[in-house]
């Protein structure tokens, strides 16, 4: 059974047709019989049954044991296709003047609600109505509900909820224009945002749960964004760009905390400066873990120096950390070193480090500027760098670094390589001031002759063999997290990471935010506050459904059409409004994300 529609070019009409393919067993063929329910009018389309099809919904809202099974087939299909855009107008003959000689003609439309329902419940649920109405009042406060509403619902743009909350209920009860939209957004200021996300991120301290943090670029075309600008673009687009940090908890993946960044600044210098603010609104991660992109020497000096807890990727482009994967390497040729997982087999080994932060003096007495030092503890329990003659030690901490080593990922890392030696070679041929990036400088051999024109480069393939052979394949962590003991902890608690990558692929594809569509910087930040609070929706969402046996085999686009598609029907006049019986599917969503409907 399907929807068919059909353009009357007579009467410029469309009409809807449902049809299906019945197999004739005595003439050996399909027939497919078509009825008439109704048509489509206005733009965007709003579909209008006919008289036959009103009468077969009307009598759905008044007595559902009526509705025969292929009648509650059919309104389930026109629900999941027209759910969002259905005016129950129902054709009937109007009644008896009233006694004051007025005709008084019954008009009913279905208004949806399914929204309503399981949004509401999840605001209840984490307080998102109270906390907003502290931080930008309570007219506001609704807007900005109805609008998350609408893009965790549509995913699409703020100027295009004015249709939709025609239809639906939300929490401002009436349709917002494109004109209200930007005028909200002029009206949540800064001091309304950051207001929102201290007491947003107070309902979550204190928990024990580790917090992931990455970032991903927004494109933008056009001007007025001042933080916008021409940086590493992760979709690989040659357009200015704004950074979005966002930071999540691990076990749900609930986003708890996101800001824009200028787009020319990279992973490693966004770090310090997010934790700094986290400090200003009085939260402190119980456990940070960031990929590589954020390791430096800086950063690790600054979370220990601070007290943060971290478990951090690193890259293998130094020497101390070359160091230590030397070292551990009799350990991870042992046979009981072996990890397996589900996808991949590791070689694992942990090396006790200490952190140590010292100043050397000259013969003169006089002392260097501090710099970080990694000492390889030689004891299994540790023990602390004891400084020689003329260091000073400023101070040092005990962290663990992990290293596992999987024959898999020895071709993609080195082809990895290959190519940003190539992409470097290039750029140093092209430029004659230009010099190789610090943790590639050693791959190359660059001389200039004392008459020659032009230098000469070269690749060093002596160090490119032994990067080859000693090297490639590994992956680094340090943590100072008590918890994570061995290689293993480590590799178990890293590569829960996956949410915070998907939290990003789906506020990209599913929320309309793969381009900035405002125009100026305090826009742009309240639009992401609208956005993250969709997100909030959409993972409460996954994680609930997904652990309900009967809803995880539905796909997301099956379980937003069954939230959709109930709806009631209102009536005009003291007419009460009706509600049909909720679908088995429909029961069963409402079911695992533990909502109960009591209207």
């Amino acid at each position: 059974m399907h929807i068919i529609e059909n353009f009357n070019a007579r009467v410029g009409r469309i009409y809807c047709y449902i049809a299906e393919c019945i197999w004739d067993k005595e003439h050996k063929m399909y027939n497919k019989p078509r009825i008439s329910i109704g048509h489509l009018r206005g733009n965007p389309p709003i579909f209008v049954p006919n008289g036959t099809f009103s009468e077969i919904l009307l009598s759905d809202t008044k007595e559902q044991s009526a509705i025969g099974s292929r009648e509650r087939e059919m309104i389930d299909l026109v629900n999941e296709k027209y759910g969002n855009s259905i005016d129950l107008l129902a054709s009937r003959p109007a009644p008896k003047p009233s006694k004051q000689g007025e005709n008084e003609v019954q008009t009913a439309r279905a208004v949806f609600l399914g929204p309503s329902i399981v949004f509401g419940g999840i605001t209840s649920r984490y307080r998102i109505d109270t906390i907003l109405k502290k931080s930008f009042g309570d007219n506001d406060s609704k807007e900005i509900l109805s609008l998350a509403w609408f893009l965790a619902c549509e995913g699409d743009a703020l100027v295009n909820s004015d249709a939709w909350l025609s239809h639906y209920e939300s929490p401002a009860g009436r349709v917002i224009s494109s004109q209200d939209v930007t005028k909200l957004l002029d009206r949540m200021n800064q001091d309304g945002i950051m207001s929102f996300y201290k007491y947003w991120l107070k309902e979550f301290q204190g928990s024990d749960d580790k917090i992931l943090y990455d970032l991903t670029s927004i494109s933008w075309y056009g001007h007025g964004i001042n933080m916008a600008a021409w940086g590493h673009n992760r979709d690989n687009e040659n357009l200015p760009q704004v950074n979005f940090a966002l930071i999540c908890l691990r076990n749900t993946g609930m986003p708890i905390f996101a800001w824009p960044l200028k787009g020319s600044i990279s992973d490693v210098r966004t770090l310090q400066n997010t934790l700094q603010l986290l400090d200003k609104l009085n939260y402190r991660p119980n456990c940070l873990m960031m990929d590589r992109g954020f390791a430096s020497m800086d950063n690790i000096s600054y979370m220990l120096k601070k007290k943060y807890t971290f478990l951090q990727a690193l890259k293998v482009n130094s020497n101390w950390i070359r160091n230590v994967i030397d070292d551990g390497r009799q350990v991870r040729l042992r046979p009981d070193s072996m990890i397996k997982t589900e996808e991949r087999t590791y070689y694992g080994s942990t090396t006790k480090c200490q952190w140590v932060m010292l100043k050397k003096s000259n013969k003169k007495g006089t002392y260097s500027e501090p710099e970080v030092f990694v000492y390889l503890c030689k004891e299994s329990k540790g023990e602390k760098y004891t400084a020689i003659e003329g260091e000073e030690i400023i101070y040092q901490y005990s962290c663990n670094v992990h290293v596992l080593f999987c024959q898999e990922l020895v071709g993609g890392q080195w082809d990895k390589f290959m190519e940003s030696l190539n992409v470097e070679y290039e750029q140093l041929i092209a430029d004659e001031t230009a010099a190789p990036a610090d943790d590639l400088k050693k791959f190359f051999i660059i001389e200039k002759q004392k008459w020659a024109r032009r230098r000469s480069v070269d690749f060093n393939m002596e160090q490119i063999n032994r990067h080859r052979n000693n090297y490639v394949g590994h992956i680094c962590l340090i943590t100072n997290d008590k918890t994570v003991i061995s290689a293993e902890d480590a590799l178990r608690e890293y590569s829960t990471r996956d949410y915070i990558e998907k939290d990003f692929d789906d506020m990209k594809n599913d929320l309309d935010m793969r381009r900035i569509r405002v125009h100026t910087d305090e826009r742009m930040k309240a639009r992401l506050l609208i956005q993250f609070i969709a997100e909030v929706y959409l993972r409460e969402i996954r994680i609930r459904v997904r652990e309900s046996v009967a809803c995880k085999k539905m796909t997301k686009k099956q379980i937003s059409s069954h939230i959709k598609s109930i709806y009631k029907i209102k009536s005009a006049g003291t007419y009460n409004d009706v509600r049909p019986e909720l679908s088995r599917s429909q029961r069963e969503i409402l079911d695992a994300l533990k909502i109960r409907d009591s209207r």
